[in-house]
Formats: C-alpha cells, structure tokens, sequence
C-alpha cells in the first residue's frame, strides 16, 4: 500500500500498488473503528493480499491479509522515511489502473532491502536511477548529454534540462551547471547497472550521499515539476545529532 486518507466517519481511502492491475484507489469502510479487524494489514507500506467488491465509484476492501511488514524498517525513523520517499515516487511516477509489473517489483525490493538494514543513501538512489529507467528517463551517463562526446575522468556536470551529465567543455559554455565529481558519476553508473543486492555493497559517506542526492533530487524535481515531499523529511532526520555511544 503507497498511502492512504481519512474519509467520513470511520473510513479509509487507500492507495494501493498492484503488480496486475497498477494503481487503485479503494474504500475501506469501518476501518478506522478499534474493533476493525483489517486495520493492522492495511498499513502503508505494507505488502498484502487484498480482496475487493466492485462499487459504484470506488472498489470496496472486503479482505486484507498482510504478507510482509517489515518490522525492522518500521522501528528505524530513518528506513521507514526512505520508505515513505519510495512509495511517493512511485505514486507520482503511475497513472491509475496501468500495470506495471516492473515497478512493483522494484518497489518490493527497495522496501525488503531496507527492512534488511541497507542505508537509506544506498537504496533510495539505486531506486531514482531504476525507477527514471523503467519510466523511460533514464539519465546520460556516459557521453555528454549535449555534444554526446564520451564522458572522460574528470569533473564534469550535471543538467537535468539537458538530460543528465555534461562534459566539462560544453558546462563551461552554461551560466549554471552542478560539478558532477568523478566519484559520483562512477557511483551513478555502478547504482544504475547492478541489482540492488550487489549495489548494497557500494561505500557511500556523507559527501558522497549528498551530492548523489542532489543531483538526482534535481533530475527528478525537473521530470515532476515539483519537490518530493518526503525527501525534506529526509533532509532533516539528516541534520540531527547522532547519538554518541557510552561507556
């Protein structure tokens, strides 16, 4: 389930994603009340089984039985918001009844492999690249998205409006471009060519997360024409103070 609202008394509209059918939108009556026995297996980001009944306007939740609740993602702030992040994109990414087994499957990786402990930076931007992939965005990585020259190893830069990275000569003709280091764009290319199970693998540090994060925030601001809203979550679970251990 991507995510859901509050409707009427006692009732629930949920978001659900599902690999034959797409997006749906569904009405869970009387899940809201104490004595509703669905309410715990119809969760966001909760995989389950869902049984409907058709209705005038929206279908109706007879029957849900979770699957997969990630418990170990659920008690981390940090996983669960990378959650929330990848469930938005995809929601934003779909139009309502379009299958798309491809991103289901996708989705489904991304919340097991949180589940498992793998960092947030990690699997959020394996899902970015992926996700603009399988939704025919796929960033240029390789030549110069501009005069298509093969990228060398050195500082180049990165142009959502141009389509991904741009050779040093031609950013240098742009009043604003975003230096893309060496590091990152080996890490991009690594993220988008590997399965996430061999791309949890990848070493990524704070400077690194961040400026892979921007660059990828940027490309998707610019194909959705707005910000994402749970990566300003993100962003301040960020800025808080580790804990330090005690001895």
């Amino acid at each position: 389930m991507l995510k859901t609202n509050d409707f009427a008394e006692a009732d629930r509209i949920l978001v659900l994603f599902t690999r034959h059918f797409g997006k749906v939108r569904v009405v869970a009556k009387g899940i809201r009340r104490a004595t509703s026995r669905m309410a715990g297996h119809a969760e966001p980001l909760t995989h389950a089984t869902y049984q409907l009944a058709r209705g005038r306007e929206l279908d109706v939740l007879t029957g849900a039985e979770a699957r997969a609740i990630y418990p170990d993602m659920r008690d981390d702030l940090g996983l669960i918001a990378a959650g929330w992040y990848v469930a938005e994109l995809v929601d934003r990414f779909t139009a309502e009844r379009v299958p798309s087994a491809p991103l289901f499957d996708l989705l489904e990786t991304s919340l097991r492999r949180l589940d498992a402990g793998v960092p947030p930076a990690v699997v959020c931007r394996w899902f970015d690249l992926h996700l603009l992939d399988r939704s025919g965005f796929r960033p240029e990585l390789r030549e110069c998205a501009q005069c298509r020259v093969v990228l060398l190893e050195e500082t180049n830069a990165w142009s959502p409006e141009a389509g991904g990275a741009i050779c040093a000569r031609c950013a240098a003709t742009l009043p604003f471009v975003d230096p893309l280091t060496v590091r990152a764009l080996k890490s991009l290319r690594y993220l988008l060519a590997s399965e996430l199970a061999v791309a949890s693998q990848l070493r990524v540090d704070a400077a690194l997360a961040r400026e892979l994060d921007r660059h990828l925030r940027a490309f998707l601001r610019f194909i959705l024409d707005r910000d994402i809203a749970t990566a300003r979550l993100l962003d301040e679970l960020r800025e808080l103070p580790r804990p330090h251990a005690v001895s």
